[in-house]
């Protein structure tokens, strides 16, 4: 079985709006100084380490609140330096680095217990007229109305499973019955998400390529807030990428004893986004070597425009001596 079997209707979560906010709601403890007012979710690994997905959107929405609207973030990059410890508080430092007329950076600090977790460096445009343009074509892919929702593919993935008309190797079975069950059955996960083909996902069917291509879009109807659609995006784009790198090895047999990301970075081509439409989340990892994979992510609008494009470095660890290659 490569493709996947059944559809899933889209169902909205009421109050959406209200579940998103709380994720940015910000106390300024002092000029350009803010703490969120939670860092827990059902994204993250275990109960104590915050998702970098979260923390990498909450930097971004502090540094955007030192910036007027006219000015719009294109090009971020980040580093992880230190597990966010969920029950912990924190405050993201804004630096105004250069206040220009055409540009604006920004570099953020998230301090948790007097030491840096996590660095962001983010420049702002104001939008000006196109001088060059040309695009890259998007992937040819089902589109989401045919596919099935993680919410419904989990629960029929482990009836298979259960059943033994799939055997899904070591590590992705762990996935399934552990992470993915705590995060697709959270009522208050943020994005509906499906997969393009799920034995690549889940390894039984795998084409051994590192290469994942998942619809996304926001559980519920969202306002008309420019910086909370994007804010939101930013958030989910760091949901895939380390996956992407691993998935094909685990058909190998391949364990890991450590996944953690490094870095992430995400520019935005457009300034005008909407979370709460379907999006193309493409994932391709081009080189793994080093104990580091490097993954690159391309986030598309149903129409075919290229809206954000991301890349992340990941540390992929094994107990084996043996490495597992493709």
């Amino acid at each position: 079985m490569t493709a996947v079997p059944l559809k899933s209707e889209f169902k909205k979560v009421e109050n959406y709006q209200k579940i998103a906010d709380r994720f940015f709601d910000f106390t300024e403890v002092s000029k350009d100084s803010f703490s969120p007012a939670t860092l827990s979710n059902g994204r993250q690994a275990h109960h104590a380490a915050a998702y970098g997905g979260l923390i990498f959107s909450q930097a971004l929405a502090a540094a955007e609140k030192t910036v007027e609207e006219k000015f719009k973030p294109h090009s971020t990059h980040s580093y992880f330096i230190l597990n966010v410890d969920t029950k912990e508080p924190i405050t993201y430092n804004v630096r105004r680095v250069r206040e220009g007329r055409s540009f604006i950076t920004r570099t953020v600090e998230a301090i948790q217990k007097e030491k840096v977790c996590f660095v962001l460096q983010c420049s702002f445009h104001v939008e000006e007229k196109s001088s060059i343009i040309h695009q890259s074509e998007m992937p040819k892919v089902p589109c989401p109305e045919v596919l099935m929702s993680m919410r419904d593919a989990v629960p029929y993935m482990k009836s298979l499973v259960e059943k033994g008309e799939v055997t899904p190797p070591p590590a992705m079975l762990w996935r399934l019955q552990s992470y993915d069950s705590k995060v697709y059955s959270d009522d208050q996960d943020l994005f509906e998400m499906r997969c393009t083909n799920l034995g690549n996902y889940y390894g039984f069917a795998s084409d051994q390529k590192p290469e994942l291509h998942f619809w996304m879009r926001a559980r519920g109807d969202l306002s008309d807030n420019e910086r909370l659609h994007r804010w939101l995006i930013a958030y989910n784009s760091d949901s895939l990428l380390v996956s992407t790198a691993v998935s094909p090895h685990y058909s190998n047999g391949f364990i890991p004893s450590m996944l953690f990301s490094l870095d992430h970075c995400v520019w935005f081509h457009k300034a005008e986004v909407k979370a709460d439409d379907w999006l193309l989340f493409e994932c391709k990892s081009r080189i793994a070597s080093g104990s580091r994979a490097t993954i690159e992510g391309r986030i598309w609008r149903r129409d075919g425009v290229l809206i954000a494009s991301c890349q992340q470095e990941a540390l992929v660890r094994s107990n084996s001596d043996d490495p597992s290659k493709l």
